[in-house]
């Protein structure tokens, strides 16, 4: 359950996943009732929590538990590599586009495009946008600073 709490997944090949609850007597904890169901569909969802069988990481991959699967001596430098670009993105855009997505599973189609159009009123007005417009003219990487 505690890759189903994180933004991003990435597995080593050699992971391995299971809800186990059941094996133990008890039933699924730690928000996975929520979350499963969201993450790999109601139907998997349930296959998972009820016969509690362990999958290999290239099954977690193919059912959407993780995001990708990478060898496990290539992992640490993979993880390094993809929080480094996120952390080289616009904050602010990126916490919005973050709530956006998260909140978006819950609303309605309108109700996200309202959000949108107001997480962009904000962006547009940031020092950010110029920036990525200014690195675009002069092709060079823009460097966000979260303002």
């Amino acid at each position: 359950n505690l890759a189903l709490g994180c933004d991003l997944v990435y597995a080593a090949d050699t992971a391995r996943f299971s809800e186990i609850f059941a094996r133990r007597g008890l039933t699924i904890d730690f928000g996975g009732s929520w979350v499963l169901p969201r993450r790999v569909g109601l139907h998997r969802a349930k296959e998972l929590a009820l016969l509690a069988e362990v999958i290999d990481a290239v099954e977690a991959d193919r059912i959407g538990l993780v995001n990708r699967v990478v060898p496990e001596n290539e992992l640490d430098a993979y993880v390094n590599d993809v929080a480094e670009r996120i952390a080289a993105g616009p904050p602010l855009a990126l916490s919005m586009s973050k709530a956006l997505l998260n909140n978006g599973a819950q609303t309605s189609m309108s109700q996200a495009l309202e959000a949108e159009g107001q997480a962009q009123s904000t962006n547009f007005a940031t020092n950010d946008v110029r920036e990525a417009g200014q690195a675009w003219l002069e092709k060079r990487s823009a460097k966000f600073t979260g303002s």
